[in-house]
């Protein structure tokens, strides 16, 4: 049953001697979470950023290292991961740390692994079964004896559309002795998740959740709106009460919603009606303009450091760029002593010349320089941890950054900036959500420093939305959580490989989908009934049903036919009409009554459909996998469909598929025995092959739509692995499968060629030529070009795992000459957290 922590922690405990270690006083949640955490339970931790909820989740690693007993702790992204592991090794030396992200690998004995969710994941698939090869594994541990706790940071990413499942699979999969601590920002319902992640087993052994949850923040947040003017608007705008209007509105900033939650509306007018005196008289401010100003009102009002939300990784640059007034205070030396600091950082790589040599590290130092930082997904991975670290030294005052930086990366700031209040979410531009909004609002205000965090929003820059949209962005409505699992290839292989043989819906109906099923069968049913009683209140028919059947037949050839058919349309509806008085009243009801009887009918089957949704998706995966010979029947191994009660177990291609996850996990298997084990490929070959899996960003209008390779070999082998994504894409289309397989995306031609010349330059010279001309050519930022070649690495690195467990020396030793190929230069998987 869900410990629901909403009451006041008492002042006394016998907890005390733990929340004393601390040398300032621990909010309510906090004591609340480590109580639950003490006596052996879960805990589920939600909160504002900012508030402190990281604590519970250091204390559970403190806790659990003095017992000798080991944590995992996950984390969404790479990054975060990263800089975790650097965090927590300088705060508490006397505790190992690991780090597992795919790209890095370090110390697998550690006390506390930190790695993605994903990594854990695909773990618990394979390990908890000791009769499945250990071959692959990252690391190794003793769950049943040496696992005392999992941690799962921003574990609000269970909401997450193409991610979500990961940590849904993963909770369901724990060993019931292995206690959670789930950090979350605030999500819609937490008792109902609560619930789930007790998993209905406290009669077995299992554990409470101890609800944890603030909806205060230490900082309160204010939103302001910033607008500014030129001199040349007065040209235009002669009118001198509107000019002092503007005058008196802008170059300050104007408070839009308060601390409590209170919209200001008179302000919202102001806003609204200076932009009305601009669009009509055409005076539109530069960007560059808008930001000099707001820097500069930032810089004299004592609202720096900020942080600049951007949603254009282009636009970043550029707007960084743009900043011209000097942000550092007079006295400062971080002009002349961050190129050095920055330069000593990078010396700790052992290929620093190559990092120090690129225009784009010393056009990020030239921005340092003015106390200027830049942060994206498309820069290379080294240049963003120097930022992050000169962030931490609070050398930057402005930072410039996309909405990734949100998640989870520690950045003490006072001022959060928007740009915009729309972004493009891969389908059309859109209106931010409110808990977008609020996870990216709340980096602002710094615990123990500032006593208000501001919010500014640049209305110059953007179209003011409705009053009704803007208070529904700043509103904060947690997001509702709504299960994002999916019945896939990979879940049956992997339940197979962990040694469940049969009834494999049985792990799906542990989901919080199971839940929703549920909860939407209530709300059919209760529908159902309504249509019932309202078919039951419907008049009774005084004319026999075959006579209103005849009359309505009669009564369409009246309005469709041609003047004869009419005619004698007409005259049948008269004598019917003369020979039963109602009949077409009693038609009218009927009609009715038949609706109702199609819509009675079409809930019955939703309702059907909805009760056999997770039976009926199994059995069509598992007849797939039954019939491409990935799974057999053990008593019947001609058996092509699924049934319920048989027991079942992987082929040798079942095998192969159940160890592959980073692309779809069939198609290269199927094709494995026809290519007699990539026989005929070179390495470089199959790098081109991979390289469409990296899914790169391109505009629509810049990429490539079809096959096309100047090498004919893998242009042919390419063309075959697309035909296989065609063909699975229709079977599943046509069994309305939802596999979470996005079929419209899966591969990508234009790194083929690109990646293959990657391989071929050998030295610094030639890579940084490429880099240069071929990369930039393409509209492909380094960070981005580096990220695709660490997607192929991890690929190769797959097949490398299956061919080691096959015994296939050939192919496992051609995959392992494909890492040195393209992870060279700046190209590589390094950090400066490690």
């Amino acid at each position: 049953m869900v410990v629901i922590c909403n009451k006041p922690y008492p002042n006394k405990s016998e907890y005390d001697e733990y929340f004393q270690q601390y040398s300032f006083p621990l909010s309510d949640f906090q004591k609340y979470a480590i109580q639950g955490i003490i006596q052996g339970q879960h805990a589920l931790v939600t909160a504002h950023t900012g508030s402190g909820k990281t604590l519970p989740a250091e204390f559970a690693i403190q806790h659990f290292a003095k017992q000798n007993k080991k944590v995992i702790y996950t984390s969404p992204i790479k990054a975060l991961s990263n800089q975790k592991f650097h965090d927590f090794s300088q705060k508490f030396p006397e505790i190992s740390f690991g780090l597992f992200t795919g790209d890095i690998k370090t110390n697998p004995d550690a006390d506390v692994l930190i790695m993605t969710t994903e990594i854990l994941m695909n773990y618990l698939f394979t390990s908890l079964n000791k009769e499945n090869s250990k071959v692959g594994l990252q690391f190794e541990i003793d769950i049943k004896n040496d696992l005392a706790c999992v941690v799962f940071d921003e574990v609000h990413y269970i909401n997450d559309v193409d991610r979500g499942q990961v940590w849904e699979k993963t909770i369901l999969m724990l060993p019931l002795h292995v206690q959670m601590v789930m950090l979350s920002a605030t999500i819609d319902n937490p008792q109902g998740f609560a619930k789930w992640c007790e998993k209905g087993l406290l009669d077995n052994g299992g554990k409470e959740v101890y609800l944890a949850s603030t909806n205060h923040r230490v900082v309160p947040l204010t939103h302001y709106s910033f607008m500014t003017h030129t001199e040349s608007v007065f040209k235009h705008i002669r009118d001198k009460v509107i000019q002092k209007e503007i005058k008196d509105n802008t170059n300050k900033i104007l408070l839009l919603q308060d601390s409590n939650g209170n919209f200001n509306e008179n302000n919202y007018k102001i806003i609204n009606k200076i932009e009305k005196y601009y669009n009509n008289n055409h005076q539109y401010m530069k960007r560059k303009h808008v930001l000099n100003q707001l820097a500069t009102h930032l810089r004299n009002h004592e609202m720096l450091p900020a942080i600049v939300f951007i949603f254009s990784r282009k636009q970043v640059e550029a707007c960084a760029n743009d900043i011209t007034v000097p942000l550092l205070e007079f006295d400062s030396k971080v002009a002349y002593t961050v190129k050095h600091e920055c330069d000593q950082i990078v010396r700790k790589l052992p290929n620093f010349q190559e990092y120090l040599d690129l225009p784009e590290y010393n056009h990020l130092v030239s921005l340092l320089e003015k106390g200027i930082g830049i942060h994206h997904s498309g820069m290379i991975p080294i240049l963003r941890e120097i930022v992050e670290l000169m962030i931490s030294k609070k050398y930057i005052k402005m930072l410039f950054a996309t909405e990734s930086f949100a998640i989870g990366l520690d950045c003490p700031i006072k001022t959060a900036v928007f740009m915009s209040m729309k972004k493009f979410d891969g389908h059309g531009e859109r209106y931010l959500h409110a808990h977008e909004y609020t996870q990216m609002a709340g980096r602002a205000g710094r615990r123990g420093i500032d006593k208000l965090g501001y919010i500014v929003h640049c209305n110059n820059l953007y179209d003011t939305p409705s009053q009704y949209e803007y208070k529904k962005i700043l509103g904060g409505v947690p997001q509702t959580l709504v299960s994002k699992y999916y019945i896939s290839y990979g879940l049956i292989l992997n339940l197979l490989k962990n040694g469940q043989t049969s009834n494999f819906h049985s792990f799906s109906e542990k989901s919080m989908i199971y839940n929703e099923i549920q909860s939407c069968i209530v709300s059919q049913k209760k529908e159902l009934e309504k249509f019932i009683d309202e078919m039951k209140h419907t008049n009774r028919l005084k004319t026999p049903e075959s006579i209103c059947d005849m009359y309505l037949e009669q009564e369409e050839k009246y309005k469709t036919g041609s003047n004869n058919h009419r005619k004698k349309a007409d005259k049948e509806m008269k004598r019917m009409r003369a020979e039963y008085i109602d009949v077409e009243n009693d038609c009218k009801n009927y009609k009715k009554h038949k609706e109702q009887n199609k819509l009675i009918e079409k809930h019955k089957q939703d309702i059907d459909y909805t009760e056999q949704f997770i039976q009926n998706n199994t059995a069509n995966i598992c007849s797939i996998l039954l019939n491409n010979k990935f799974m057999i029947c053990s008593s019947d191994t001609l058996c092509n469909n699924y049934i319920l009660d048989s027991h079942y177990e992987l082929t040798g291609l079942g095998i192969i598929a159940s160890n592959i996850a980073e692309i779809h996990p069939l198609i290269v298997t199927e094709l494995l025995e026809s290519w007699s084990y990539f026989k005929d490929f070179e390495p470089i070959q199959i790098v081109g092959l991979f390289s469409c899996f990296t899914n790169i960003r391109l505009p629509d209008d810049e990429k490539l739509h079809f096959v096309e390779c100047e090498d004919e070999f893998v242009k042919q082998h390419v063309q075959l692995v697309k035909d296989k994504y065609i063909h699975y894409d229709t079977l599943e289309g046509d069994l309305y499968l939802q596999t979470g397989i996005n079929y419209e995306d899966a591969m990508m031609y234009d790194m083929i060629d690109l990646s293959m010349k990657w391989c071929l330059c050998e030295n610094e010279l030639s890579c940084r030529k490429f880099i240069e001309y071929e990369v930039k050519e393409m509209n492909i930022s380094i960070g981005d070009f580096t990220k695709a070649m660490l997607k192929i690495v991890t690929i190769s690195k797959e097949w490398i795992n299956v061919f080691e467990q096959l015994g296939h020396v050939e192919a496992q030793h051609k995959f392992s000459l494909i890492e040195p190929m393209i992870l060279k230069y700046v190209t590589t998987s390094q950090s400066l957290y490690v």
